[in-house]
C-alpha cells in the first residue's frame, strides 16, 4: 500500500534553482557567431600585435635577454590558451546548437525503471532534502537506495524515516560498515534492480525533470553512460560564487565539446546515468580483478564495478566506459544542484582529493585501461588516447605550471620595468571573451546572470586557490600518502 509522502523543509533561502527562459534562437546563434569570431581574431592577433607590445618595449628599455625570456613565455602561453579556446568553444557552440537551439528530440515514449543509488557518510544535514528531491522527480518508475557507509552522526536514522513506499517510486535504506563511496556504490549496484544506474550524491538535489532528460539519451547509438550539469545551489559568499562561475564554464565549454565526440571523461559524481550492462562488463575487466591497495578497509569492502584504487572513481568509471570503445554524452537540462565548499579550508580539501584521484586515475589509465582501448579497431576519428594525450597532458601537468609561470613572467616583466599597457589591454580583452562566453552559457544553462561579475576574477581564484592544492596533492601522491573518503 502506497505511503503519503512525508512533509519535509524546504530548500535553505537563497538557494539558485535555473531561471526557465524562452531564448530568441536568432539572438543566441548570434551571440555564438559573434563571440566565435571575436575569439578568433584574438587568436590571430597575438601573435603579431602582442609580439610587437612586448618585444618593442624591450628593445625600447635596452634590458637584457632575461626580458626576452619572460617576454616569450608570455607570448607562447596566450597564443596556446588561445587556440586551444577556439578548439574546445567551436566544437561546445556546435553541440549546443544541435542539443538546444535545434531542439533535438527527447522520446518519452519509453520510460524505463530506474534505479537511484545514493551513497551517504556523515551527511545528517542534507540526507532529507536530498532523498526529498528524488521523491519527487517527474518520472513514472523508479527506486531510491540510500547506502549509509558507516556514518557517525544520524544519517541513518534521517534516511530511514524516508524509507517506503511512495506509489511512483520506493525508497529503501541500507546500512553497512565505512568502506569508502566506491564501496557504498558497489553495494547499492549489487541491491539494485534496474538496467538504467543513476549515482547522485546525498548532498545534492536533482531538478524534477532530470532522469526526463538524461534517460533517452542512453537509446542513442553507442552511448552508455549519461553526465548531467552539476550546478552551485549555495550563492551566499564570494567563494561560493566564484565556485558557481568555474562550474558554469566548466560545464558548459569542456565538457559540452567533448559530448560532441562521444568522449565525455568525467560523469559527475552528482549526477550519471549508466546502463548496467557497461557495468557489468567493467567489472569484469582484468584491472577489476586485480588485488591492489585500496581506500577501503575490513568489512566495509564491496566489490564491483567502482574501485577503490582512487580517490576519482568516478572518473574511472567513465573512463573504463570509453576504453571499451562506448559513448558517453553530456545532458545540460539534467541539473544536480550541489552544495560547494563555503570556507577556503574545504574548497583546498576538496580540490587536494579531486587532484590525487586525477593523478591515481591517469596511472591507472596509463597501466591498464589504454592497453584495452588500443585493441579496439581504429575509425579515423578523434579517439580517447587523443582526449587523454591532448587535453590531461596539458590541463592536468602544464596548465597549473605555465599559469603560474604567467603571473611570475608578469610580475618579472614589471620588476624589469616593462611598460605593460598594451599587455594589460590583452589581459583585458580576454578577459572580455570569456564575459562573454559565461552569458552564452548562463542563457543555455538557465543560469543567474548575476554570475558574470565573477568571470573576471576566475583566473586569480584559481591561480592562488587551485594550483594550491595541485601543489600539495602533487607532493602527497609522489609520497604516497594515505588519506581516506571519510
Amino acid at each position: 500500500m502506497a505511503t503519503m509522502i512525508i512533509p519535509l523543509p524546504p530548500d535553505g533561502a537563497g538557494e539558485f534553482r535555473a531561471i526557465k527562459r524562452e531564448l530568441p534562437k536568432l539572438l543566441v546563434r548570434f551571440l555564438l557567431f559573434f563571440t566565435s569570431f571575436y575569439g578568433l581574431f584574438i587568436t590571430l592577433s597575438i601573435p603579431w600585435s602582442l609580439r610587437a607590445v612586448i618585444f618593442d618595449e624591450i628593445r625600447y628599455a635596452s634590458m637584457g635577454p632575461l626580458a626576452y625570456v619572460w617576454g616569450g613565455m608570455l607570448l607562447t602561453f596566450g597564443t596556446a590558451l588561445m587556440v586551444r579556446w577556439c578548439a574546445v568553444q567551436a566544437l561546445a557552440f556546435w553541440e549546443y546548437d544541435k542539443r538546444i537551439l535545434n531542439g533535438a528530440a527527447v522520446n518519452h515514449d519509453q520510460m524505463p525503471f530506474v534505479s537511484i543509488m545514493v551513497p551517504a557518510f556523515n551527511e545528517s544535514d542534507t540526507i532529507i532534502p536530498a532523498i526529498h528531491s528524488l521523491v519527487n522527480l517527474d518520472y513514472p518508475a523508479y527506486e531510491v537506495i540510500v547506502i549509509d557507509d558507516g556514518s557517525k552522526d544520524d544519517t541513518y536514522a534521517k534516511a530511514l524515516s524516508l524509507a517506503g513506499d511512495y506509489g511512483h517510486c520506493t525508497v529503501r535504506v541500507i546500512r553497512k560498515p565505512n568502506g569508502g563511496k566506491w564501496s557504498a556504490l558497489n553495494c547499492a549496484y549489487h541491491e539494485s534492480k534496474a538496467d538504467y544506474l543513476l549515482c547522485v550524491d546525498a548532498d545534492s538535489r536533482l531538478s524534477r525533470e532530470a532522469l526526463r532528460m538524461l534517460v533517452p539519451r542512453l537509446s542513442e547509438p553507442g552511448v552508455v553512460a549519461v553526465a548531467g550539469q552539476v550546478t552551485v545551489r549555495n550563492r551566499d559568499r564570494l567563494l561560493n560564487r566564484l565556485q558557481a562561475a568555474e562550474y558554469l564554464l566548466g560545464n558548459g565549454g569542456m565538457r559540452m565539446a567533448l559530448s560532441y565526440l562521444g568522449l565525455v571523461t568525467v560523469v559527475p559524481g552528482p549526477i550519471g546515468l549508466y546502463r548496467r550492462s557497461v557495468l557489468d562488463e567493467i567489472q569484469q575487466l582484468p584491472c577489476n580483478q586485480r588485488e591492489v591497495a585500496s581506500h577501503g578497509v575490513g568489512q566495509g569492502r564491496v566489490e564491483g564495478p567502482l574501485s577503490g584504487e582512487t580517490f576519482a572513481e568516478d572518473f574511472q568509471l567513465s573512463l573504463s566506459c570509453l576504453a571499451l570503445g562506448h559513448k558517453v554524452v553530456y545532458e545540460p537540462r539534467a541539473i544536480a544542484y550541489t552544495k560547494c565548499p563555503h570556507t577556503v579550508e574545504g574548497l583546498l580539501n576538496q580540490r587536494y582529493r579531486w587532484m590525487r584521484g586525477t593523478w591515481q586515475v591517469l596511472r591507472i589509465y596509463t597501466r591498464d585501461l589504454r592497453l584495452w582501448n588500443k585493441r579496439l579497431p581504429s575509425t579515423g576519428v578523434p579517439t580517447l588516447h587523443h582526449i587523454m594525450v591532448t587535453l590531461y597532458t596539458v590541463d592536468v601537468y602544464l596548465v597549473p605550471i605555465l599559469n603560474f609561470f604567467f603571473w611570475l613572467a608578469l610580475a618579472a616583466c614589471a620588476a624589469m620595468g616593462l611598460n605593460l599597457t598594451g599587455i594589460a589591454q590583452w589581459i583585458g580583452a580576454v578577459s572580455l571573451l570569456n564575459v562573454m562566453t559565461a552569458l552564452l552559457y548562463v542563457l543555455l544553462q538557465d543560469d543567474d546572470p548575476a554570475i558574470l561579475t565573477m568571470v573576471p576574477f576566475l583566473d586569480i581564484y584559481q591561480a592562488l586557490l587551485v594550483n594550491c592544492a595541485w601543489v600539495i596533492a602533487g607532493v602527497d601522491e609522489l609520497r604516497r600518502s594515505r588519506m581516506s573518503w571519510s
